[in-house]
Formats: structure tokens, C-alpha cells, sequence
């Protein structure tokens, strides 16, 4: 045997061994940082049903629920999101092992003739060739790695989008309700000081009155009105923002708003599980945890890239009329002039990385923080909304007694007017309380990183978005 056959054949026999020795890089690990046991002034222990809550429906209002389910299926960005985990999962399949080997088949058929002769040729050639590159530090193994990585991004991306979603239909919602109930109360105002305008014009005409209290009770019968627009403009404001979230004309939205005008009322109190449950149950931790696996998956890529590679290319040509020729062998490449270029492109992976890394941690702070924010901004709210609706109890006794006693003449107008004017405040005062009380719970509820992917993982979720289209 001769020489060079026996150092080629050395070689991809040494290349071969070497393909399932040799993986350079960081196996990913879950970075190791503690979490608080319990958040603060919180007893609860117990683990929270994250994913597959629909904690929405915790409202009782049937007509948020057809609004979430419809925003589900046709908001814009969510299907956007939904394409972009397709395309992922696509370069996922194409990463790793397909990435070894490549090949392609030629054909061609050449006619030529020459002026200064009769004679013409017709050359007909067909080639296929193949090149594997072998795995000698485990780059595609990496690559294969990051990919997934990626694609569980895009996975953990759609869920995010999914539940900003649930939460602006459902934020926009209880503003909505609250605007229409506000309209109410004004109504409901301007009824009562007109009923009050008439008995003040009688008792004018009886000279029981001056003329001074006349016109402040039509002050207060104007005033009532003015704030009524405002009240219905903000209500259509907020069907306007459903049907951009629906992606739906607003007339279909103002249907659905149709059958229910009381403001939506959380009945219970979210389970909040133990902070270490936002690890998987938050798609912004697992977000950005999927965006690390992919950074430390790069870094064994670069590396990776730092070292030689090893391919072995055959070929076979055709040619009529002409002997079939066949190629075979391995080619060692080894990075030399670009070096420092691979070595930037590696240090530069380490580094995001480890940036990577402080933004996981971070998302897990922020998480526990936040939760615990919101926990405290539900307590407040709902103190607040009992007061409030003791507050209104007994002004509206306090305003029955006042009428009462004005008819009798036992108390001036200025009184009746002022105790007609604190109860107003008092019941605006209360459905303010009541938007805060649901908008607090509904905050916390996304807080918690409920309802975002019911029984869902990366891999099957691309299943399901493509049965779905």
C-alpha cells in the first residue's frame, strides 16, 4: 500500500474515532440561586395549578369569557406568534445531523459547433456528489442543542404573547364596565337632581325659596349632565380597543357587550403557590431560561469552530461516450488565518452567556417581587372596596332622611344639595373601588403566570398551532 493512501486513510479512521469522543462547550445546568420559601405575609404553601388556569373565569361574567375565547382564536399578534414558533421548529429539523451532510446532482448537455467546420458536438455530462463532515468536537451536537433552545424561545414567546392577550382583553374589559356603570350612576343622578329642580321650582312659586337656590339646583342638574359624554365616549373607547384586540369590526363587539352591564367581581382569592412555582409556571422566566440554554449552547459552537474539521467528499461523473469517473476522500481543514476572528466570535458567546445568565435571574426577581407588589395592591383594593360600599350604604340613608326632611322644611337646600352631592361622590367612589378590586386581582393573576398554556410543551404546542390553521 502506498504512502499517501495509507496517511489519508489515517486520518478518517482517527476523525471517526474522534467524532464520538470529543464535545467541547457547556452542558446547560439550571443556574443554582435561592428563592424565598413563602412570599411575604403570605402562609399559603401549597403548589399553585399555574398554566392551565383559567383564572379569567373567575370573574363570573359569561361575556369576558366569550371575549377572551374569541381574542384566543384571532388576534393578530398571537397568530404572528403562532408562525414564528412554525418557523423555529422548521430550523430546529434542519440543525444538527441534517447539517452533515450535503450533496447535490448536476446535468448538462452542451451543443458546440465551429464556423469553419461541418462537424458539431453534443457533450452530455450527469455528477452527484456527497460530502459528510464529521462531528469530531460535537458542533453540530451544539448546534442541534441551540436550535431547540430557539425553538422553545418562540414556544415560551407565544405563551407570553398569549397571556398579554388574556390580560389586555380582560384589563379593557373591566374598563369598559366600569365607564358603562359610570354612565349609570350619572343617570341615575341627573334623575334624582331633576326630581329635586322640580320641587325647588314649586316651592319658588310659593315663595318658600330664593331665587339663588333655584339656580344652584340647575347647576347641579347641569353639572350631572356634563359629566355624562365623558363617561359614554371612554365606554366606546374601550369596544373600540376590544375589537382591535378581537380583530373584529366594533359593531360585532358592541353585541357581545350586550346582555350584562354590572361590573366584573373576583370572588375568590388567588392561590399564589411558593415562589419556587414561577419557575415553570411564568413564560417570561421561561423565556428568558430558554434564551440561556440557546447562549450556552453557542458558546460549545464557537468553540467548536476554533478546531479542525474533518469531511469526506465522493463523487461520480458521467460523461457519454467517456469512462465513468469516481472520487473519494477526506479533507482536514484547520482555521489558521481567520483565528482571531473564531476567537472573537467565541469570546463574544461567553459573554452573552453570562449576560444571558443575569437576565434569567433578574426575570426571577422581578417575578417574586412583582407578585408580591401585586399581592399587596389586591389587599388594599379590597379593604378599600368594603369601606367604599359601607360608605354608600349609608349615604343613601343619609340622602333619604335629607329629602325627607327638606320637604318638611326642616333643613335648607345648601344641605340637601350637599348630601346629594356626597352621595354621587360615594357611589363613583365605589365603582372606582370595585375596576381597582378587579384589575388587581386580574394582575396578580398574570403575575402568577396563570392561563397562559393548558397541558402544552414546546414540541406538541407546534402540533397543535398547525392543526389550528
Amino acid at each position: 500500500m502506498s504512502k499517501p493512501h495509507w496517511t489519508a486513510r489515517s486520518v478518517l479512521l482517527a476523525g471517526t474515532f474522534l467524532c464520538g469522543c470529543t464535545v467541547v462547550g457547556i452542558d446547560y445546568h439550571r443556574p443554582d440561586f435561592a428563592v424565598p420559601v413563602s412570599y411575604y405575609q403570605s402562609r399559603s404553601y401549597a403548589t399553585a395549578k399555574g398554566a392551565s388556569e383559567s383564572w379569567w373565569q373567575g370573574l363570573n361574567d359569561p361575556a369576558l369569557n366569550r371575549l377572551v375565547a374569541a381574542g384566543l382564536q384571532q388576534n393578530l399578534g398571537l397568530k404572528a406568534a403562532k408562525e414564528r414558533l412554525i418557523a423555529a421548529e422548521a430550523l430546529r429539523r434542519g440543525s444538527g445531523r441534517p447539517q452533515q451532510a450535503s450533496g447535490d446532482l448536476d446535468a448538462s448537455s452542451i451543443f458546440s459547433r465551429r464556423e469553419s467546420q461541418d462537424a458539431s458536438t453534443s457533450t452530455d455530462t450527469a455528477a452527484v456528489g456527497a460530502t459528510y463532515v464529521f462531528d469530531l468536537f460535537g458542533e453540530f451536537q451544539r448546534r442541534s442543542e441551540r436550535a431547540v433552545a430557539d425553538r422553545d424561545a418562540q414556544f415560551y414567546q407565544l405563551a407570553t404573547t398569549r397571556l398579554a392577550v388574556i390580560d389586555a382583553i380582560t384589563r379593557t374589559y373591566i374598563q369598559a364596565r366600569f365607564f358603562q356603570r359610570g354612565a349609570a350612576v350619572t343617570r341615575k343622578t341627573i334623575q334624582l337632581r331633576q326630581q329635586i329642580l322640580q320641587t325647588v321650582e314649586e316651592l319658588k312659586e310659593a315663595r318658600a325659596v330664593l331665587a339663588l337656590d333655584l339656580e344652584r339646583t340647575k347647576l347641579q342638574v347641569a353639572s350631572a349632565k356634563a359629566d355624562l359624554p365623558a363617561f359614554v365616549a371612554s365606554y366606546e373607547s374601550s369596544v373600540f380597543a376590544l375589537a382591535t384586540l378581537l380583530d373584529r369590526d366594533a359593531s360585532e363587539v358592541f353585541a357581545m357587550m350586550q346582555g350584562s352591564y354590572g361590573q366584573p367581581s373576583p370572588a375568590t382569592q388567588p392561590d399564589l403557590g411558593v415562589p419556587a412555582t414561577l419557575l415553570r409556571n411564568r413564560p417570561d422566566v421561561l423565556l428568558a431560561e430558554a434564551q440561556l440554554r440557546g447562549a450556552t449552547a453557542n458558546i460549545g459552537v464557537t468553540e467548536a469552530e476554533l478546531y479542525p474539521s474533518l469531511e469526506i467528499t465522493g463523487s461520480v461523473q458521467a460523461v457519454r461516450g467517456a469512462d465513468d469517473l469516481y472520487s473519494i476522500g477526506p479533507a482536514l481543514n484547520l482555521p489558521l488565518f481567520n483565528r482571531p476572528v473564531l476567537r472573537a466570535f467565541h469570546q463574544s458567546a461567553v459573554a452573552e452567556a453570562k449576560a444571558a445568565e443575569y437576565d434569567y435571574r433578574a426575570a426571577v426577581r422581578a417575578a417574586v417581587d412583582e407578585v408580591q407588589s401585586q399581592q399587596s395592591s389586591l389587599r388594599a383594593a379590597r379593604e378599600r372596596t368594603e369601606a367604599q360600599a359601607r360608605a354608600v350604604n349609608l349615604g343613601s340613608k343619609v340622602a333619604d332622611l335629607a329629602r325627607e326632611t327638606f320637604k318638611a322644611n326642616e333643613i335648607t337646600l345648601f344641605d340637601l344639595l350637599n348630601t346629594e352631592e356626597a352621595l354621587r361622590d360615594n357611589e363613583l367612589s365605589l365603582i372606582i373601588a370595585r375596576r381597582d378590586l378587579a384589575l388587581a386581582w386580574a394582575s396578580l393573576q398574570i403575575s402568577l403566570g396563570k392561563g397562559w398554556a393548558p397541558h402544552q410543551d414546546p414540541g406538541s404546542a407546534v402540533v397543535l398551532v398547525k392543526k389550528s390553521d
